[in-house]
């Protein structure tokens, strides 16, 4: 199953755990209605007697007021509580990080076994095609990891201490790819969402065992007045009775985080050996989880965490996670009575060799397996970045690591190549930087523009941890400088929007979590001039003569399925309209956005000859639509 079929299948569990959910408010609001009709009837037959001293009343099974009323009790406090938990957890997984007592690790700062995971991590990420994202660090000497957050815009790892110290480079990579296939696989919306039911249905038990506090000290009060009075008695019973449902509810929220994670972890150590090609890496992690007696110590918050993690982080009634030896059985495709619970050996594995050159376009079977292997890791790529990162000079990575250099470094990719073009570019941006940042910027800018086109993708994407350390005002301005550079010679170039949207995909949604997202699941054929307007600009994009363009457009139509169409004119393929075009077709479904990418592949791959520049175009075109792409890298000279 690929990216788009699991991306479908993310939305359908949503669907299943909305079922299980409204299956236990149906439980509990019958739990509570019972417990409401036998106060009720006490209380009739108590009024009864005080004001006529007659027998027992006939007993009420159905009262309309008190249904409704404990259906809008339910409905306000498990809908509401969830609702709050998951608009809250919504703002990123670095809240769910934070939670938990995680620091964001800082490359500059960060220790030698730090640094490893943050190479592992950026390769990993920059190889796959989704932004680099913020890594925590939770100082607990257990072996986990977990991967949080709504979108993988705003994703972040988090990692124990004991993760980083007892681990080798390849049991760690298999760790954060288990983690990569979480964000791939839709799974982090579906696990916040299941964090918000959890919470939701827990906050009942909450909220009864203080109605039931406050009754019982202000029943012992009356008592010792010598008031006597039922009143007290019916809110103890029903603080008892919301008690009671609230642990109810936890028992079938924990049930339904167990029924949804135990699966997944299944599908993520398999996805972990498909992107690795290295199953002893991630076995040889849960072998070691095996073979340490080591107790948490992170918060008994935890708990509603647990489904997010590698391994289960703490003791619950159901189990959120499979067994080890089932785990580690499945990779190593041995009878689980083999499984052995000794801690793995260290592997040794030597670095694969420095790239030397990069050809200027990249063949065609390159591009097919950049869209055929959209939303995976694939270990060929990861090799070919980890290449690339080591051929950039040590000053521009070092930069890129840090906050204001990071923006430095985006800052020099944008001025033109010749140094004496360049000085509309530095007299729009001459006011908001000081003299020291001007210099820093003329030195990067030396380095930088010599970079093959290649390697300027790959130094953005390894930018971006370091940018989302920006506050919302730096963020504000740096875009606005970023904008003014672009926009100072009156035209936009192909890199400079391709650069704009990564920038506003990968930054815009940490930043700005508020923003409005259009519906989602609409039909293709209701856009399909969108997408013949998009086709066509890729097609003349493309080409040295816009009369060129056409056999390219029709190769892409062709691929939609599609006829009776007009290839839009000159005047309607501006990179503005391409951008509108995109955030409507990221509406559609998954399965049509694959459609797309296919389509701008067969246009872009007409003549049999990609250029970098085209190559880079359509991975933008991927992230405008939400499928992480990885990068296309050409061969080595």
């Amino acid at each position: 199953m690929d990216f788009f079929a699991h991306q479908e299948q993310a939305r359908k569990r949503t669907g299943r755990l909305v079922a299980y959910f409204a299956m236990a408010i149906v439980l509990i609001v019958a739990t509570l209605y019972v417990v409401g009709m036998i106060l009720f009837n006490m209380a009739e037959a108590s009024s009864n007697s005080s004001q006529t001293g007659t027998g027992p009343v006939d007993v009420v099974y159905w009262n309309w007021p008190v249904f409704l009323g404990v259906l809008g009790l339910c409905i306000l406090i498990i809908g509401g509580g969830s609702l709050y938990r998951i608009i809250h957890l919504s703002a990123g997984g670095s809240v769910v990080a934070e939670s938990l007592g995680g620091t964001l690790l800082d490359y500059d700062r960060a220790k030698p076994g730090e640094r490893r995971l943050l190479n592992v991590i950026e390769e990993m990420a920059i190889a796959s095609g989704v932004p680099v994202p913020p890594v925590y660090l939770i100082e607990d000497d257990t072996i986990n990891a977990f991967a949080a957050g709504y979108r993988p815009t705003d994703a972040v790892i988090g990692v124990t201490r004991g993760c980083v110290e007892r681990l080798d480079r390849d049991q760690l990579q298999g760790v954060m790819a288990h983690e990569f296939s979480h964000i791939f696989n839709g799974d982090m919306r579906l696990n916040i969402r299941l964090v918000g039911v959890i919470h939701g249905l827990l906050i009942m038990g909450v909220i009864g065992f203080y109605v039931f506090r406050t009754a019982g000290i202000a029943s012992a009060g009356r008592r010792s007045s010598n008031n006597k009075g039922n009143g007290a008695a019916f809110i103890i019973i029903f603080g008892l009775a919301m008690m009671a449902v609230g642990f109810i509810g936890t028992f079938f929220g924990r049930l339904i985080q167990a029924a949804v994670s135990r699966q997944r972890e299944f599908l993520a150590d398999a996805s972990a050996v498909q992107f690795t090609r290295n199953p002893e890496g991630i076995s040889g992690a849960l072998r070691v989880i095996g073979g340490i007696d080591k107790k948490t110590s992170m918060p008994h918050t935890a708990s509603e965490y647990n489904h997010m993690f590698f391994a289960q982080a703490l003791d619950s009634v159901f189990a959120s996670h499979p067994p080890l030896a089932d785990r580690i059985s499945r990779i190593e495709g041995v009878p689980i009575p083999q499984v052995g619970e000794a801690q793995a050996s260290e592997a040794s594995r030597t670095a694969a060799a420095g790239a030397s050159g990069f050809a200027g376009s990249v063949t065609t079977s390159a591009v097919h397996a950049a869209v055929e292997n959209i939303g995976t890791v694939d270990p060929d790529t990861i090799r070919a970045v980890g290449r690339v990162i080591d051929t950039l000079p040590d000053p521009i990575k070092d930069a890129s690591h840090d906050p204001w250099g990071a923006r430095l470094v985006i800052l020099a990719l944008l001025l033109p190549i010749e140094v004496g073009d360049m000085s509309r570019q530095l007299s729009a941006i001459d006011s908001m930087l000081d003299d020291q940042h001007l210099k820093m910027l003329r030195t990067l800018h030396e380095t930088i523009r010599n970079l093959h086109p290649s390697q300027r993708f790959p130094l953005i994407d390894m930018a971006i941890p370091a940018l989302s350390r920006m506050s919302r005002a730096q963020y504000d301005e740096f875009m606005g400088i970023v904008t003014k550079v672009i926009r100072s010679d009156g035209e936009v170039s192909l890199f400079e929007w391709c650069m704009h949207t990564t920038l506003e995909r990968h930054l815009g949604e940490r930043f700005k979590p508020d923003s409005k997202h259009p519906p989602r699941n609409q039909r293709r054929s209701r856009l399909i001039q969108e997408a013949s307007l998009v086709l066509a600009i890729v097609a003349r994009l493309g080409s040295d003569d816009p009369s060129d363009a056409m056999p390219g457009w029709k190769a892409g139509v062709a691929k939609l399925g599609s006829s009776n169409l007009s290839m839009p004119g000159e005047a309607e393929c501006t990179l503005r309209n391409l951008r509108t075009a995109l955030a409507k077709l990221e509406c559609t479904r998954f399965q049509d956005r694959k459609l797309m990418l296919e389509a701008c592949e067969a246009t872009i791959d007409h003549d049999g000859r990609t250029t970098i520049e085209e190559a880079e175009l359509l991975r933008a075109i991927a992230d405008s639509l939400g499928c992480p792409m990885p990068p296309i890298i050409p061969d080595a000279d």
